[in-house]
C-alpha cells in the first residue's frame, strides 16, 4: 500500500485545513527534518538516509512488515510544508505520534485532507 501525506505547522497547530494561513505557517529546515528522522529512527529501531537533505528516507521492517516513509522537502533550505510518500501494511500510529511530536507538525492526508493525530 501506498499514501500520500503532507506534513505542516502553524503557530497553534489548531485551525482546520481550510483556515489555515500562509502568515501561520512555521517552515521546516531541512536540516531540523533530519535530526527528527534520526532521532526517530532510534527510537523505533529503524533505518534512515538523510544523505541528500531534499528527499530523505526513514524505514523499518522485514518483508510484509516492512514500511519506508520518504519525505519529499525540496531543495530550498526552509520549506512551509513537506510531501510524505508512505509505503508497508503497518499501523503507522506509533510513526505518526513520532513525527508529531518530535517536529511539532500535523499531519494532512493527500486524498481525503483530514488531519491526523
Amino acid at each position: 500500500m501506498s499514501w500520500t501525506m503532507i506534513m505542516i505547522r502553524t503557530k497553534t497547530n489548531s485551525e482546520t485545513i481550510y483556515e489555515i494561513k500562509s502568515e501561520n505557517i512555521i517552515p521546516f529546515r531541512q536540516t531540523e527534518i533530519a535530526d527528527a528522522i534520526k532521532k526517530i529512527s532510534t527510537e523505533l529501531g529503524a533505518d534512515y538516509d538523510c544523505d541528500n537533505l531534499s528527499c530523505q528516507y526513514l524505514g523499518g521492517g522485514i518483508g510484509r512488515d516492512s514500511w519506508q516513509i520518504e519525505f519529499l522537502v525540496g531543495k530550498d533550505a526552509e520549506t512551509e510544508s513537506v510531501g510524505l510518500n508512505l509505503r508497508g501494511l503497518v499501523d503507522w500510529n506509533t510513526v505518526f505520534a513520532a513525527l508529531i511530536s518530535e517536529l511539532n507538525t500535523r499531519l494532512i492526508d493527500g486524498p481525503t485532507g483530514d488531519i491526523i493525530g
